[in-house]
Order: structure tokens, then C-alpha cells, then sequence
């Protein structure tokens, strides 16, 4: 019988697999089918508003109903129902990563093209996203244009910034080797210039945005020994301490904010995993062959670690090119009902896996799967679902609240503001933050993340009688959205040092300062000399100048003393939160800055007072 007569699944025969109420939500026993498949390999999967991105070697895509569709090594394929999508830009070469913008409008993604969509696009290109409410659209190739002179293997976004992995040497013109950042809007080059001395081959944003997780056949980067493995800074181009690093090449990275994991080759494969804030590993498999992806599927105690690649075998166990392991151990789960189908048809095996809430999507050079209900041909793509009830509830989100960060540095007329809040969805977990904000009447204006599944942001306000308002809203990986959630209208004073309601006592002076807030400050070096404020507000900031001859003063809050500040530095920095105070709701409150007169360097210093009510 051909492969294309088998008889597929049943899906009464599926649901009667699962397993109802589990509290650990294994993956359905089978893939969905019937659903879009490759005619060659598929090597980058990701996903968004509801629909699932492919990129890899293949040029055709056969459609749910048998249709055979050309797609040049770039395809889009229904969430819902597995159909093969009007999307169709075309690249010229394998497309090898994919990754979608913070915001879900663009996808980016890297390879050996030179061309998407008939133009010059070298190794990196960016195409526009499928809007939800039109999904006959073909795919406009964005103008942005990195220009790297080889192949791109990994590609993320953090914030502003879009990070490029590879074995290239240039971007755009300028010596990059092999990692470099460019603009998410234009693709221009940014300073950013890490030096790798092998290929990068994949890269992990962590920490809220503020590390960079690479992996690679290197040894160095930025002349440090760091072999295969390195966390670093992405914007001040800092390597962070990293104990442990492993002996084999990195494919593959992933993270659940307290461990990573990593999949390699070498002396078969290997998957380890690491403390996400030293390094320090915590154990290592071997596998028989790569391990070429890693992702992580559900949450809490029944998250599971899934691997796909070379392998026909996870330690002991027999796992035909996929497997399920504990992510707290590192074994495969034996027990009965384990998830334990086979990517089969292909030496090579699985490339390519994304894990999005109750989904799991595999890519690679397999053609069919061999499961406990049968063999069920789907060639190098393939879709599953959780055991898990279908989410049916959107996330809960609550509004932002924004706050003045102690340690910021005030511009020269903004106050920076940390915007956060809370997203859930016990059902898939939430995917997507939407964040927005509007002054006085204005329409709302999106608030740029770091990170898609970010839960703060900042921006910035100017003191003004009239009120901003912040709103958030939250995607799940059912792509289901919350209502928005809209803060009340929020307030911003600047008390100037000049102002009269500041009360001082004791000597203060008066000083022309034309990089302080305000443009000037007042100052004391005598002890008990006292600058106060009375105010109603739910947040109070004290602004003031940082110097090598500054000194300490005593802060009190309604007459108790609260925290003894430290002004000296061993640089000048200006326009400086030093001491910030919040209460729950907008109260009437006293704030008093007492100097010490810190003996040879006794010198405080009052810029501003910022209420937030």
C-alpha cells in the first residue's frame, strides 16, 4: 500500500489515548493528522497568532486536502487546523532560524539565501507576520537588510536590538565574526562587537532581556575562554561569570528562569543542564547521536524537557530521534504511558521542535511517526497537542503600575518610569504582553518590551497637572487575548530644589548646575541641616547628585527614620534617584533629608523631589 493510502489515525482512537485530568499533561500519543507537510527539510518553527511559521530546504508543501503547493524554503501553515497559508515570500537558499518580533508583526529569520521575495537579502531578512484578521496576505519582505557575508544559524530579539548567530565574518561591511546586533526597526549595525572565534549556533535571551546566551563550536569570545557555551551582556558587550562549560559543540538552548539546558554533539550527544545564575551544572545525558533542539513543554512539577535529533538512544533507554526527560534529573521517564513515539524515515531525524503552550511542533527529515496507535505518515513536519484540556480562557492580566526606579538617572526634562504587571494562564501559559500608554486625552501608544513574555518595561513621563494612563493586555499560547487592563490616571510632580514647598533648615546654598534637573541644585555640608516636603502621592523620589566629595544624609518618612543614603561615588553622575518610598494607594505623607556632615566629606545635595500619585 502507498504511503499515501495508509489510513490515518483515528481521532476517537487519539482521544481515547489521553489521559483526562492528568496532572502531569504528557504529549498526545500521536501527531495531528491530517496537517501540512515538507517535501525536504524543515529546520526553523515559530508561531504566532495562530499560525505556525516553517523555514528549512524543502520547495513544496503539500496542503491538508493532498494539494501540492510550491514554497520555497519559507511556509505558513494554520495553528488550527493544519492548512497550508497564502504566505509565500520565497527564499533562494535554506532558511535555518526563525524567530517573531516582540511586537508579532514581523518574522526574522536567517540562512545561506542571498534573495527573499526577489530581493537581496544576504543570510537575514525580515518578512511582515500574518495579521490575525487577514490571513490571505503573502508576505511583504521588510526593507531591513543586516547584509551578513555567511551563513546566519541563530536569530533573536531583545528589546530595540535583533542578534544574529553564525559562522559570518561581516555585517553590513563592518568586522562582526560570527554574533553581532542590529536595529529591529532598520537593520542597521549597532556598536555592539563581541569577537567569537567559531560559529555561533544558537542564542537564548534570559534574565528579562539583560543576558545573551550563546552556543557554538568556540572556544573564546572577546579573547576569554569559553568553550561552547557563554552568558553575556547585550548591550555592554560584558561576559558574565559562567562556571561550567561543556566539551561538544552547543545546538541548542533553553531556559525556565532557574535552569538552562543544553543540547550538543560530540562523543554521540549530550544534553545538560545548568544553574541559570552561576552556571554550576546540575547533570549530564549522552545520547547515541546530536542532540540538535531542546524545548521545554508545560509548567511546575509537569514541565517536561523534550529532545529531538540524531539519536536512537537517551542513556540506557531506546528513543528513536525524540524523547521526553525530566528536566530535575535528566532521565527518560519509563513509566507506563510515557510519551514514546518514533521520527522515522530518516537516519537524520528531528532539527527543528518549538513547544507553545498544549503544542509541539517537530522539523526535520523525517517522514513518518511510529506510535503506540499506529504509523502515521507525515513528512518533516509534524504538529502535536498536550493530553490537556483545550484552553478555552484568555489570560488574566492586571493593570501596569509605574513607578520611579531608585538608581535611575533623570534626562533632561523625562523622568523614566518601570512599568510593571501581572499576566497568567494556567491552561497554556501566557505567550504575549501588549502594553500601551496615553497622555492627557491622546490616543494609547504602544510601550516597547524586551521580550515578548515580559512582565515590566520602561518608559518615560514629563511632570505635567495632566494624567498618563497605561493599559495592558496578554496573549496566551492559544493565542487567546485578555481584556485590557487600564490603570487609573496617574500623576507626575517635580519639586524643584527652589520650589516653596520645600521646607529647609540650616545652611543650604544655592548652585547654577546645568546637567542637574532643573538645571540647578541646592547643597549643604552641615550636619543636621534638613530639607523637607509634605505631599500626597503614593511614591516619593529624591533627586540629587552623586560626586567624590559628597557625603551620607538620613532620610525620614512621616517623622521615622528610614534609610541612610550614600552620596559619594568615584565619578560625578547627575540628575540621580538616590531614595525612592511606595505606599499601596496615594496618601498624605512628610519626607525629611537630614545631612550627617560626613566628616571630610560632608556635601548632600537636594535636585528634586518626584511625587507619583
Amino acid at each position: 500500500m502507498s504511503r499515501a493510502r495508509r489510513a490515518l489515525v483515528p481521532v476517537a482512537l487519539l482521544a481515547s489515548l489521553l489521559l483526562p485530568g492528568s496532572a502531569a499533561a504528557m504529549l498526545a500519543p500521536a501527531p495531528a493528522s491530517p496537517w501540512a507537510t515538507a517535501n525536504g527539510r524543515v529546520l526553523a518553527i515559530a508561531r504566532v497568532n495562530n499560525v505556525v511559521y516553517v523555514g528549512g530546504k524543502f520547495t513544496q508543501m503539500t496542503d491538508t486536502d493532498g494539494t501540492v503547493l510550491a514554497r520555497n524554503h519559507l511556509a505558513a501553515v494554520s495553528a488550527a487546523d493544519g492548512h497550508v497559508l497564502p504566505w509565500d515570500p520565497g527564499a533562494n537558499g535554506t532558511v535555518r532560524t526563525m524567530t517573531v518580533s516582540v511586537d508579532g508583526a514581523t518574522v526574522y529569520m536567517g540562512g545561506d539565501f542571498t534573495s527573499v521575495g526577489g530581493k537581496a537579502r544576504a543570510h537575514a531578512a525580515a518578512i511582515a507576520a500574518i495579521a490575525p484578521t487577514n490571513t490571505t496576505t503573502t508576505g511583504t519582505v521588510r526593507a531591513w537588510s543586516p547584509n551578513a557575508d555567511g551563513i546566519v544559524y541563530a536569530v533573536t530579539q531583545i528589546g530595540s536590538r535583533v542578534y544574529l548567530g553564525g559562522a559570518f565574518l561581516h555585517v553590513g561591511g563592518h568586522g562582526r565574526p560570527r554574533l553581532a546586533s542590529v536595529s529591529a526597526a532598520t537593520g542597521a549595525l549597532t556598536s555592539w562587537h563581541p569577537k567569537v572565534d567559531a560559529a555561533v549556533r544558537a542564542l537564548l535571551p534570559a534574565a528579562g532581556g539583560s543576558t545573551l546566551f550563546i552556543g557554538g563550536s568556540f572556544h573564546h569570545v572577546n579573547g576569554a575562554s569559553v568553550p561552547h557555551l557563554a552568558s553575556i551582556d547585550p548591550v555592554k558587550n560584558r561576559l558574565h561569570k559562567w562556571t561550567t562549560h561543556p566539551g561538544d559543540t552547543v545546538l541548542a538552548l533553553a531556559e525556565n528562569g532557574k535552569y538552562l539546558y543544553a543540547g550538543d554533539r560530540g562523543g554521540g550527544g549530550h544534553v545538560r543542564s545548568f544553574l541559570l545564575s552561576t552556571g554550576k551544572m546540575r547533570w549530564t545525558e549522552t545520547t547515541n547521536g546530536n542532540v540538535n533542539t531542546v524545548a521545554l513543554v508545560g509548567s511546575g512539577v509537569s514541565q517536561q524537557l523534550v529532545l529531538g535529533g540524531h539519536f536512537t538512544k537517551v542513556g540506557a533507554q531506546v528513543r528513536h530521534k525524540v524523547a521526553v526527560i525530566s528536566p530535575i534529573t535528566g532521565r527518560v521517564d519509563t513509566s507506563a504511558g510515557n510519551w514514546h513515539p518514533a521520527a522515522a524515515g530518516s537516519d537524520l531525524g528531528v532539527y527543528a521542535e518549538l513547544a507553545y503552550g498544549q503544542h509541539m511542533y517537530f522539523g526535520g527529515d523525517f517522514i513518518e511517526w511510529q506510535t503506540h496507535p499506529g504509523v502515521v505518515p507525515q513528512d518533516h513536519l509534524a504538529a502535536f497537542t498536550t493530553t490537556a484540556t483545550a484552553d478555552a480562557a484568555p489570560p488574566v492580566v492586571t493593570a501596569p503600575m509605574a513607578a520611579i526606579a531608585n538608581g535611575a538617572t533623570l534626562g533632561a526634562s523625562k523622568v523614566p518610569l518601570r512599568l510593571t504587571w501581572k499576566a497568567s494562564d494556567s491552561a497554556s501559559g501566557v505567550c504575549r504582553s501588549h502594553v500601551s500608554r496615553r497622555f492627557s486625552t491622546n490616543p494609547f501608544a504602544g510601550v516597547p518590551l524586551n521580550l515578548a513574555t515580559s512582565r515590566s518595561a520602561g518608559t518615560q513621563a514629563a511632570p505635567s497637572a495632566k494624567a498618563y494612563t497605561f493599559a495592558a493586555s496578554a496573549t496566551d499560547c492559544s493565542d487567546l487575548t485578555s481584556a485590557t487592563a487600564t490603570s487609573a490616571p496617574v500623576h507626575l510632580t517635580a519639586y524643584q530644589n527652589s520650589s516653596r514647598a520645600i521646607a529647609y533648615h540650616g545652611r543650604w546654598d544655592g548652585a547654577r548646575a546645568p546637567n542637574a534637573y532643573g538645571r540647578s541644585l541646592r547643597r549643604s555640608g552641615r550636619a543636621g541641616a534638613s530639607a523637607a516636603l509634605r505631599f500626597t502621592g503614593r511614591e516619593i523620589a529624591w533627586v540629587a547628585s552623586k560626586t567624590p566629595s559628597s557625603g551620607s544624609a538620613r532620610v525620614f518618612i512621616d517623622g521615622h527614620a528610614v534609610a541612610t543614603v550614600h552620596l559619594r561615588a568615584g565619578t560625578s553622575v547627575q540628575r540621580r534617584v538616590v531614595y525612592t518610598r511606595t505606599w499601596a494607594t496615594a496618601g498624605a505623607h512628610t519626607i525629611k533629608v537630614v545631612a550627617l556632615g560626613t566628616r571630610s566629606h560632608p556635601m548632600v545635595s537636594v535636585d528634586a523631589f518626584l511625587v507619583l500619585r
